[in-house]
């Protein structure tokens, strides 16, 4: 079976930044940089991929920023230990020769999103890294999500049943969810007095956004004349909260293919930056059989 693993490589960093203490090299934090290696290091170990490519936010406006000004708008300015990580990724998977992509306007997601969709006839299973719960929407009998629940230490691989178990709807009702009840993380507006119980009962007796507002006789009055103030602030959030699929990518699939040899180029950068630790675990004879995730 053919497997393609995409990492969304700023969510892990971001991810690996708090859950690894504080550590430098050269008076430089890297602690990012050595969590990202040692998740990715994990994570090859465990699903064996055939194809693996690593998605990076780009700076700059996105999209999304230009269609809703507030986008994101309440979140803490990233910390500045972390910003002059960032970088240092791109320029390591650079040197370590592992397949990277990144484009202007766009975040990760997207581009995930729409190698996922120009892929899903050319592989067996597609795994999505990330801590991300917008990816969920792409989840299906042929895409997983392995993510970390617990630092970097503890990770759960997301099916279909999981992300109905985690959000109370399924993969595909993730998008009118989010339009719904908002997003305090991304600032999506959604409607403002619906939250998680109200939007999922909805979503669970008519399915999607759309024929939600075409049933509002058959909702609660005080419910549906919420729905009708804040119509367009739905639609709106339903709208940010869609992943885009169809960019024109840059990607030769056949760049991507995966081989031990490849993640060996790692090895010269772990001494690099002093990761012994990373560095035994990438030389160490390896016992892990591959395992059936579908």
């Amino acid at each position: 079976m053919s497997h393609l693993v995409i990492v969304d490589g700023h969510a892990i960093a971001h991810r690996a930044y708090h859950s690894i203490p504080p550590l430098s090299f050269n008076g430089e934090p890297v602690n990012a940089i050595y969590g990202f290696y040692s998740m990715l290091l994990s994570a090859i170990d465990t699903l064996k991929p055939d194809h693996l490519i690593v998605c990076l936010d780009s700076p700059g406006p996105t999209f999304r920023q230009n269609e809703y000004i507030a986008y994101r708008a309440k979140r803490k300015p990233t910390d500045h230990d972390l910003v002059s990580q960032l970088p240092k990724l791109h320029d390591t998977l650079e040197v370590a020769n592992i397949p990277h992509l990144s484009m202007g306007g766009y975040e990760a997601d997207d581009l995930i999103a729409t190698i996922v969709k120009d892929n899903l006839d050319k592989v067996d299973e597609i795994t999505i890294i990330t801590g991300d719960k917008d990816l969920m929407q792409l989840v299906s009998t042929k895409v997983q999500m392995f993510m970390p629940i617990q630092g970097l230490s503890v990770t759960k691989i997301m099916k279909p049943n999981d992300v109905r178990e985690k959000l109370g709807v399924s993969p595909s009702q993730v998008i009118d969810l989010k339009a719904l009840m908002g997003d305090m993380s991304d600032n999506y507006p959604g409607v403002p007095g619906i939250g998680p119980k109200v939007a999922t009962d909805l979503l669970k007796q008519f399915g999607t956004l759309d024929n939600i507002y075409k049933n509002l006789d058959k909702i609660k009055p005080a419910t549906a004349e919420k729905l009708v103030v804040h119509k367009e602030s739905a639609y709106l959030s339903q709208k940010l909260a869609t992943l885009i699929d169809n960019i024109p990518l840059n990607f030769d699939f056949d760049t991507a293919t995966y081989n031990n040899d490849k993640i060996m180029g790692l090895s010269a950068l772990f001494k690099q930056y002093n990761f012994k630790s990373l560095f035994t675990r990438l030389t160490a004879p390896k016992k892990i059989e591959k395992l059936s995730l579908f």
